[in-house]
């Protein structure tokens, strides 16, 4: 935020931390950030929701019990507002920022642009680049990491990133700093909290089978489904069994001459690969597919044996176990 208010008020504008008034409802406390902004001899509180499921009503009422405590004036940030509700922040003379496109703070100066952001229903299913830095973030047990290098080690491009922590900080998983042109995030939980949290948004990576003639080669291509769960459990893999996955992006470099029907497969044999949503390269394990992703894999699978050999998955990442439940 402190980007934006500089392309406006300029480079003297200051960001300090701030100090809650005596008296502040722990609601307040734990309820928001705050951050204490000066600029041409002046001072004011700014206060951001932590949650990302606020409703404004519920803000306007704690923000005018916080005004009442302040000796400073106080200002609302937002990581986005309709213009509804812009317009009755305003209506209501409420002060409020949102970065990079909105501001209205009477006692400094008022800037808008027509950007609203497209709220996402938290109740979604997440996109295919969003799961994976999920899983990236828990695996690598990130404290912090730039969108920049987020975006190298996923192999995605930096708008990709972008609109992946835009998500993941909707849904409240991560918290976002931002130090000059850098955007850093965080999970905003202890790791076990971050996976459960996701898991319960989270889909099956498998797109499809595709028949193949004999294993591509010269590709690094992760173990898959029962193969791959065989590895770490008493679960044999059979011969119609996939083999690896490779993701969508990649499906170009299968040659198509080695692609045939289920049909040929069937009646003179060959190898059976999964289409996965992403590419799980940058969290696989000695060879296979994430824990994770395996047990998103074949967590619709029927067969006892399959599950008991996902139960030790579940078990191991703290995941809720069926008859533990």
């Amino acid at each position: 935020m402190i980007d934006y208010l500089r392309t406006i008020f300029g480079e003297d504008i200051k960001q300090e931390s701030f100090q809650y008034p005596v008296g502040t409802p722990n609601y307040i406390r734990n309820g928001y950030k705050a951050w204490c902004f000066s600029w041409d001899g002046q001072k004011c509180v700014v206060l951001e929701p932590v949650s990302a499921s606020w409703r404004l009503p519920g803000v306007k009422k704690q923000f005018r019990n916080f005004k009442s405590l302040s000796d400073l004036p106080c200002v609302l940030c937002f990581d986005r507002l309709t213009s509804a509700q812009r317009k009755d922040l305003m209506q209501e003379k409420i002060p409020f920022v949102v970065a990079e496109s909105q501001l209205y703070m009477p006692f400094w100066g008022v800037h808008f642009t027509e950007k609203y952001k497209t709220a996402i229903n938290i109740n979604e299913r997440m996109a295919p680049g969003t799961q994976l830095a999920v899983l990236f973030l828990y695996y690598k047990d990130i404290e912090r990491i730039n969108l920049t290098e987020l975006s190298e080690q996923l192999n995605i491009s930096k708008a990709t990133s972008t609109r992946i922590a835009a998500d993941l900080k909707q849904r409240g998983l991560i918290l976002m700093e931002y130090e000059g042109t850098n955007k850093w995030i965080r999970p905003s939980c202890s790791k076990k909290e971050f996976l459960l949290k996701s898991y319960e948004f989270m889909r099956s990576p498998v797109i499809r089978d595709i028949y193949v003639k004999k294993n591509p080669e010269g590709l690094t291509l992760p173990l898959c489904g029962i193969r791959a769960l065989s590895m770490i459990s008493m679960v044999a893999a059979s011969k119609g069994d996939p083999g690896v996955a490779i993701s969508r992006n990649r499906i170009k470099h299968l040659p198509k001459e080695d692609i045939i029907s289920e049909e040929e497969f069937l009646d003179f044999g060959g190898r059976v690969i999964e289409e996965w949503s992403y590419d799980c390269t940058p969290v696989m394990e000695g060879g296979r597919v994430d824990d994770i992703s395996l047990l998103l894999s074949l967590a619709c699978e029927k067969d006892e044996r399959i599950q008991q050999g996902l139960d030790e998955i579940r078990r191991k990442h703290g995941l809720p176990v069926e008859e533990e439940k």
